[in-house]
């Protein structure tokens, strides 16, 4: 049996890595090929198409906001697990293949769709599966994950850089069906999240679940116990007043008040800078005096590392800060820093020179730490906490319908914009920071060293135990019959 789970622990570390990875491999890979001529001069990219290339992947991601929270309440989340891997693998086959714009887009708005499936069904079956000790963690680990598929890639790209040929670009268009392959391999092997089993009336099967992963094998463990009533008690109570709908996000206010949250995490999450860097290093690094494709490619890998050490990091320690105040200093840290890199841009502009050609590398690096130690992890563990169970899979699917919306719109626009001004453009952007965390400061509850069921109590106020509580106190009010 597995004690404290930490079989379980290891499983779904496995599964959240490779399930994330697959949208931080794409991230990166349209970096790469940005840098790699062969790419560019194949396609014979003009400032559209290379925002449309790369922008293409998030209106598939809008589109399966429609059908990846049904299907993952429908047929449970290890299936919309599955399906995720299917829509990517037939997505990077067709991207591979591509010999002209509309092939290689067709391609990608199908791994766009797939993004949405696995973000919609991976983190809520980590989340709801993991052992209470292990769920931030995990997670967290979910979102960090993302740097894992963004090395792969970079590293990957800097390998093939050296090929004369198409495949250049080709092979590591074709080595990303990797990480939607590496997802699906523990699924025979994982229970279904027993959250999902209680809400469909699988209450044994639930409970065996609990016992065999969070109890050593024993159905009487005091943690057993306590979770499987507590979410029993809270399921039974959510499935009284609301459906697993589209309709439920807005129902009441206090699903009103989680809805905008989780929409508010989706945008800011896409709009504070990151993407500016994320999709567009290369010309960040063009526009700093970083010309050499060798050079360019080599600090990309450099970044995707560094990015993976903060964000792991900082999913160990979400518990410890709170999510509040990391929210917060994050996002002014980020501001700070912006503010840094556009008065640095302007000056190398206007007086080119290798320090200030550094300075920009290194304000970017710590713009990025400030962002992957709070914001990765968080912008998948947060909406998981504010959305109750009958809300979660639709909840995370408009959370990254909304979240790719925004970053279609933002990595359009951002060739346009840097090609206005770029110092400007990183000005703007650190005042819109500094706006998100006035908003923050009023909207954003603390939910740190809560369980799932406890948060929905800070929203409804109501707490599954006072629940129950009181359908006691009105049974013993009622009279008792006495027998003949």
């Amino acid at each position: 049996m597995d004690k404290d789970g930490r079989l379980l622990c290891v499983m779904l570390c496995f599964l959240a890595t490779f399930t994330s990875a697959t949208q931080g491999y794409d991230a990166s890979m349209m970096n790469g090929l940005q840098i790699l001529v062969s790419y560019t001069d194949y396609f014979q990219l003009t400032t559209a198409t290379t925002s449309l290339n790369v922008a293409i992947v998030f209106v598939g991601s809008v589109l399966a906001t429609f059908f990846a929270g049904w299907w993952s309440d429908r047929w449970g989340r290890r299936w919309g697990i599955a399906l995720t891997s299917l829509l990517a693998m037939v997505g990077v086959a067709i991207q591979t293949a591509a010999v002209h714009e509309a092939m290689f887009c067709v391609g990608r708005l199908i791994i766009g769709m797939s993004i949405t499936t696995g973000a919609t069904a991976a983190p809520a079956y980590i989340s709801e599966t993991a052992h209470p000790r292990h769920r931030v963690m995990l997670t967290g680990i979910c979102g960090s994950a993302w740097y894992v598929g963004s090395v792969m890639a970079a590293a990957i790209t800097y390998g093939t850089q050296y090929l004369d040929t198409t495949w250049s670009w080709r092979c590591p268009s074709l080595l990303q069906f990797l990480p939607s392959l590496l997802c699906v391999l523990p699924l025979p092997f994982l229970p279904e999240s027993p959250r999902w089993l209680i809400y469909k009336d699988r209450y044994e099967e639930a409970r065996h679940i609990l016992a065999k992963y969070h109890g050593a094998g024993d159905p009487s463990d005091p943690v057993v116990t306590v979770e499987f009533e507590e979410i029993q008690e809270t399921l039974r109570y959510e499935r009284s007043v609301q459906k697993t709908e589209f309709k439920a996000l807005v129902s009441t206010a206090s699903n009103r008040r989680r809805f905008l949250i989780v929409i508010l995490v989706a945008v800011f999450c896409q709009i504070s800078g990151n993407n500016i860097i994320t999709y567009y290093f290369g010309s960040v690094l063009t526009s700093a005096g970083i010309t050499d494709t060798q050079t360019q490619l080599a600090i990309n890998i450099g970044l995707s590392v560094y990015n993976l050490a903060c964000a792991i990091f900082g999913s160990f320690y979400l518990d410890r800060f709170g999510r509040r105040p990391s929210f917060l200093l994050s996002t002014i840290g980020m501001s700070i820093l912006l503010i840094a890199v556009a008065v640095m841009t302007k000056e190398f502009s206007t007086h080119p020179s290798p320090g200030a050609s550094a300075g920009q590398i290194v304000l970017i690096f710590l713009f990025y730490g400030c962002y992957s130690l709070v914001w990765t992890p968080l912008s998948y563990l947060y909406p998981i906490e504010v959305l109750s169970y009958s809300l979660r899979a639709n909840g995370l699917a408009s959370y990254n319908g909304a979240c790719y919306l925004a970053a279609f719109f933002n990595t359009y626009i951002i060739p346009y914009a840097m090609n206005w001004s770029s110092w400007g453009f990183y000005l703007i952007t650190a005042i819109w920071c500094l706006v998100e965390a006035v908003i923050m400061w009023f909207l954003f509850p603390e939910t740190k060293n809560m369980t799932l069921e406890e948060i929905s109590g800070v929203f409804d106020n109501e707490h599954p135990a006072l629940w129950k509580a009181q359908e006691a106190q009105e049974a013993q009010a009622e009279p008792i019959t006495q027998g003949p």
